[in-house]
């Protein structure tokens, strides 16, 4: 099935966990869309603040979908695109639960939709972040992460390797064949390994240089110790996977960049020193999942 050019079918996929607030406004936000879902999908990801007696009482139109455990974004992510494709929508369009969309942005974005190669496999685009500031989106990817792709003078939509997920619509027909995004991983670098996935299968990935959703993680503080292990873990793993000896030299160099930085500049230096090793120490045993709690 190919996605419809004149009118696609569109669930909106959202990630959350124990912040019904965030995700109220963030709901609220949505509704003032200019051009109407056919599904709202909330990945609960075993939520214990009420989230689904807000949903309940508030959003009754809304597909609750409550997961056994806390999967983290990567078993989200997966489990929402696994629904948005059984019930047979075109397009899933992916959402943090503090990530909020304009009210033109999914008109905007469908819009430039027969602009793109049918073989594409998402298509986002840029952000406004915590600060307020326009933050492009969209990198290249050669065995490492490039830096940002330029747009071109017509603004146009462009083409990158790998993006994030913050409001990036994704292509069923593109999950059919390319699977899920690892929900192994939990969280870091499944966005990355999906698009890498994608573009090694001869799926496109674009870019609308425009900022049409708003998030509230892109300039976000100094990453904790329990998300350095997940960073470390994962990109080790995925160049493991691949079997790419300059990816593992790529993911070496980074960690010596960032524990450099660490060193000079951090706090908790041991504590984040070791999160980092014990990840790399996981991805060399093939160790996955929710290894060590957030938090």
């Amino acid at each position: 099935m190919t996605p419809s050019v004149e009118a696609p079918s569109v669930a909106a996929v959202f990630v959350t966990y124990n912040r019904s607030d965030l995700l109220r406004e963030t709901l609220t936000a949505l509704a003032k869309s200019t051009r109407p879902l056919d599904e709202v999908i909330v990945v609960d990801n075993a939520s214990s603040d009420g989230t689904a007696e807000m949903l309940a009482a508030e959003f009754p139109d809304v597909t609750h979908l409550p997961l056994a455990s806390n999967t983290g974004a990567a078993g989200g992510f997966a489990a929402g695109l696994r629904a948005a494709e059984a019930h047979g929508h075109d397009w899933a369009w992916l959402f943090n639960d503090d990530d909020h969309p304009l009210p033109e942005a999914l008109e905007t974005m469908l819009g430039r939709l027969p602009e793109l190669p049918r073989r594409t496999a998402m298509f986002a685009s840029w952000l406004i972040d915590d600060t307020g500031t326009v933050a492009r989106l969209g990198s290249g990817w050669r065995n490492r992460r490039l830096p940002l792709v330029d747009p071109p003078a017509d603004r146009s939509p462009y083409p990158v390797d790998v993006l994030i997920f913050a409001g990036a619509l994704v292509n069923t027909a593109a999950v059919r064949e390319l699977g899920l995004p690892k929900a192994e991983y939990f969280m870091m670098w499944e966005e990355m390994e999906y698009c890498i996935r994608a573009r090694r299968a001869g799926w496109a990935v674009y870019i609308l240089p425009e900022p049409l959703v708003a998030t509230l993680h892109v300039g976000a503080a100094t990453a904790p110790p329990w998300r350095l292990y997940y960073q470390s873990r994962n990109h080790l793993a995925m160049a493991l996977e691949h079997r790419s000896a300059p990816e593992v030299w790529h993911w070496a160099v980074r960690q010596a960049k960032f524990t450099a930085v660490t060193l000079a500049r951090q706090d908790r230096k041991l504590v984040r020193t070791k999160a980092r090793s014990l990840g790399a120490w996981h991805a060399l045993r093939g160790r996955t999942g929710r290894t060590v709690p957030p938090g």
